[in-house]
């Protein structure tokens, strides 16, 4: 069988690219063979190797993924260049394809560099920031607050599972109690603790997007603000069970850490 590289670290074998099931596309089609060393008996494309793994992806899955830390331009330049639509874009991606599109669109209708698209590395406080929940193992400080808001979802879920167990003992009138009820204090604060941190979490996220309006508009977005609210709105009305009410938070903030 025959090879093909993107480079020497990179191999990849011709059966898995399933040509005829992607005629349209360059390595689909017999212009593949412009680019055969017969030399080394391969096929070279000098090309992006870190963007490449996805040309490989979508050939395996029939579906493109999205790279978060990468150069939007790169991607569609090399996308570009292997005549791959980005129409076939996975829906795990896709919003976030979509939102990219939209800032690199607003950018250029602005007049602003390309070369500050998320080409560079982060610089600013607010771009590590965002780095940080994006690519949780970017560095120790991205490992930190994975961890942490880890651990507080943690706190949060066996909090609400054992504020619903029955308290052993019997009050006076004879009813039957929950732990939560029982230690309502301390399930109030508790959940305090946690919603505070999920709070910060939302807050730090919004600050530090890339563009703000794109991500307070998004689906997660507002989800989140809807799992947060209730436990403010309920801190304002009299006589309210304040604990239980973060298990949407809790749900919305998994979410955010896949």
């Amino acid at each position: 069988m025959q090879q093909i590289r993107k480079d020497k670290n990179f191999p990849i074998w011709l059966p898995i690219i399933r040509a005829n099931q992607y005629p349209n596309t360059l390595l689909g089609s017999s212009e593949r063979e412009y680019f055969f060393d017969d030399e080394n008996e391969e096929y070279y494309f000098d090309r992006d190797p870190a963007i490449f793994r996805y040309i490989v992806d979508f050939y395996r899955h029939g579906f493109l993924h999205f790279p978060k830390s990468d150069c939007f331009l790169a991607y569609e330049n090399e996308m570009e260049f292997f005549r791959i639509s980005t129409e076939c874009m996975g829906e795990c991606c896709y919003e976030h394809f979509q939102d990219c599109r939209r800032e690199h669109s607003e950018r250029l209708r602005e007049g602003r560099s390309l070369d500050d698209l998320r080409c560079a590395g982060p610089t600013t406080f607010r771009q590590r920031l965002w780095t940080s929940f994006e690519n949780p193992g970017n560095s120790t400080v991205s490992l930190v607050i994975y961890y942490v808001t880890g651990f507080f979802i943690a706190v949060s879920v066996l909090a609400n599972i054992i504020e619903t167990i029955p308290y052993p003992e019997v009050s006076p009138d004879l009813s039957r109690k929950s732990i939560g009820d029982v230690f309502s204090d301390a399930f109030f604060c508790l959940d305090s603790a946690c919603v505070l941190i999920f709070t910060v979490e939302y807050l730090a996220r919004l600050y530090s997007a890339p563009n703000r309006w794109l991500f307070f508009r998004s689906v997660m977005s507002l989800i989140d603000v809807v799992a947060i609210l209730p436990f403010y709105i309920a801190l304002l009305l009299p006589n309210k069970k304040l604990h239980g009410n973060t298990d949407l938070a809790v749900i919305t903030s998994v979410l955010n850490q896949m």
